[in-house]
């Protein structure tokens, strides 16, 4: 994107400033008492230019003018100047946090992120899940719990433990499941939980040790043994906060086909599975948004890791945002988020 003269640039910031703290079109005289030293007259002069170069527009017949999506992008890109979170709101976000997940899961902690999110930036907070199903499987353990029960304990390497009880049609003994357990951890060392979901029949049809029962009902239960994604991979929360936005008052239909999108999930899931593997602050601005019911709004993720796999923690608000604030909020709640499953 072309660099602006220092006068425009100037501008557009003052303007991008004043329209995120209204919600209003700004005019000249309002930039010109700003403090910048410009007269409404070259003010005026500067913003025709802007407008002409597509960083600027003004609705209806207003005197004033708001920012357009490029207005925006270059005001993140070249002009912003990123706030400090204050230490009180780190503060306070993580006692708040921590009050409420000491008996929680993974998901009860995701679910909380993206409250959290919405309440301080009161905007839509969005959070994915970390996408477990591209972690490394670790091992499988088998436990003997009766002469037909076996329990299975997953464990990839991000931490993430799953379990599950598999009835055996007739007495199996320890050294069967043991064997069994040992020829399993062999043959699937080193995959994905992805790949082993998808391609463990061949993997284990060949196996002559260990009991045939045993690795034929664990390649029927691969499906749900290995599944670690779903529907409730994707929390948001906040939803009531638009309807409070002046430029969504006269919108219901735009606001409805973006609840849609959220309440069907998958859709969702995709645009923020695509942001797991970028790092730091990934913003995408009204039309840069590439599914139609994201182009009225922003969109700004920020990914968090366990261990060697990843999700994603959010903000979507109209264009009109504070970045300066939202973005170092976004970047603290993913390394918190980070943080708090290290240390579950």
């Amino acid at each position: 994107m072309p660099q602006l003269q220092k006068r425009e640039q100037t501008i557009l910031s003052s303007l991008v400033s004043a329209h995120v703290a209204t919600g209003e079109p700004v005019g000249s005289r309002t930039i010109s008492k700003s403090g910048l030293g410009l007269s409404p007259a070259t003010v005026r002069n500067s913003m025709a230019d802007l407008e002409e170069k597509g960083y600027l527009t003004h609705p209806h017949t207003s005197a004033g003018r708001i920012p357009t999506d490029k207005g925006y992008r270059y005001y993140v890109d070249q002009v912003v100047s990123q706030e400090d979170l204050p230490d009180a709101e780190r503060e306070r976000i993580r006692r708040s946090m921590a009050a409420q997940l000491r008996e929680g899961n993974i998901q009860t902690l995701i679910e909380q992120v993206s409250q959290v999110v919405a309440e301080v930036s009161q905007n839509l907070g969005v959070a994915l899940t970390p996408r477990f199903e591209r972690g490394t499987f670790e091992r499988l353990e088998l436990v003997h719990l009766s002469e037909s029960k076996v329990l299975l304990v997953l464990t990839i390497r991000s931490g993430l433990v799953k379990t599950m009880v598999m009835e055996i049609d007739s007495a199996i003994d320890v050294s069967e499941i043991e064997e069994t357990r040992r020829v399993i951890n062999e043959r699937l060392s080193g995959l994905t939980v992805a790949e082993i979901r998808d391609s463990v029949l061949e993997r284990l049809s060949s196996v002559s040790r260990g009991s045939s029962r045993l690795l034929r009902i664990i390649c029927e239960s691969a499906d749900s043994l290995f599944n670690f994604s779903g529907s409730d991979d994707l929390h948001f929360g906040g939803a009531g906060n638009f309807f409070l936005k002046p430029e969504f008052s006269n919108h219901q239909t735009e606001l409805a086909a973006l609840m849609g999108l959220l309440e069907a999930r998958e859709p969702m899931i995709t645009i923020l599975d695509k942001r797991t593997d970028q790092e730091g602050i990934n913003i995408t601005i009204g039309n840069e948004n590439t599914s139609p019911e994201l182009q009225g709004y922003s969109l700004l993720t920020s990914r968090y890791q366990v261990g060697n796999v990843s999700g994603v923690v959010g903000v979507i608000g109209p264009t009109r945002l504070p970045y300066a604030r939202i973005i170092p909020l976004i970047q603290f709640m993913a390394e918190l988020t980070e943080e708090m499953i290290d240390h579950k």
